[in-house]
Parts: structure tokens; C-alpha cells; sequence
């Protein structure tokens, strides 16, 4: 059975409102993408496009995080910008990625990605702390294409 791919209107409220709080504290953005399929099948290089496509690099200091999924090829990836990739530890994007997947995996793709942008949220206000003097750059929505 192929998963649903489209929100509900109160699934789009939750990961919205887990978006706001993830963007608590910090200096950073945090952009859901979810698409069908994953053009190109290699997902990190989707992502990588899609955050060039929304324009997450135009950030005050290129510190946008994407989290991309094409829902019915069940793939996932993490982009971040330059101003908060290399802040991460070893291994913290596929650790999100992985969370992400077995929330697909286990019938709960909200929970999963609520988990997700909670841990992305984490990390943003180690790597780029302290007030959001631009405002919110990014619009907090969950983009659908």
C-alpha cells in the first residue's frame, strides 16, 4: 500500500506549529518540503535543489535547514546551509533521517517529522543561538508539491 502523500489540514497545523517552536531561540529557518516523488531519484540532491529553488540560501547568514521527503518513493533527506551544516556532529542528519523514515515506517509520518524538525530545531540553537533580529525570514509552512 503506497502512503498518502497530502496533509490533512490539522496534520499541516502541527508540523506548522512544530516549526514555530523549532524556530525558537535561535537565528535559523526550517523549511518542510513534501513532494510525490523524488525527481532525479537521489534525494539529498533534490533537497539540495529544492533549497536553492526556495530560496533558504538568501537567509541572513545561510543558515536555512531543509527537511525533504517524496512520500510515495519513501526516500528522505536533510539539507542545511553553510551557516549551520558543519555544526552538526558526525552522524546528526542521517540520526534525523533515520527518525524520520521509521516514523514512515511505524504509520506515524507526523510524529516523524514533528520528532524531526524538534531535533533540527535542537541543533540550530547550539549552532546559531541568541535573537532572530531579522525576524522570520522563511515563511513556517509545510510546502506541498
Amino acid at each position: 500500500m503506497r502512503p498518502r502523500w497530502k496533509l490533512s489540514k490539522a496534520e499541516e497545523a502541527r508540523l506548522v506549529a512544530a516549526i514555530r517552536q523549532a524556530e525558537e531561540g535561535h537565528r535559523g529557518e526550517v523549511v518542510v518540503r513534501l513532494e510525490r516523488s523524488c525527481r532525479g531519484g537521489e534525494p539529498l540532491a533534490r533537497a539540495a535543489q529544492v533549497f536553492e529553488e526556495l530560496g533558504m540560501r538568501r537567509t541572513a547568514a545561510d543558515t536555512g535547514v531543509l527537511l525533504y521527503v517524496a512520500v510515495a518513493d519513501r526516500k528522505t533527506a536533510v539539507y542545511a546551509g553553510q551557516g549551520v551544516h558543519g555544526a552538526a556532529q558526525p552522524g546528526f542528519w542521517q540520526e534525523v533521517v533515520d527518525g524520520l523514515a521509521q516514523g514512515f515506517r511505524e504509520g506515524a509520518p507526523v510524529a516523524g517529522l514533528e520528532t524531526a524538525i524538534e531535533r533540527i530545531g535542537g541543533l540550530l540553537r547550539t549552532a546559531v543561538p541568541g535573537e532572530d533580529t531579522r525576524g522570520n525570514e522563511l515563511p513556517d509552512v509545510v510546502s506541498q508539491a
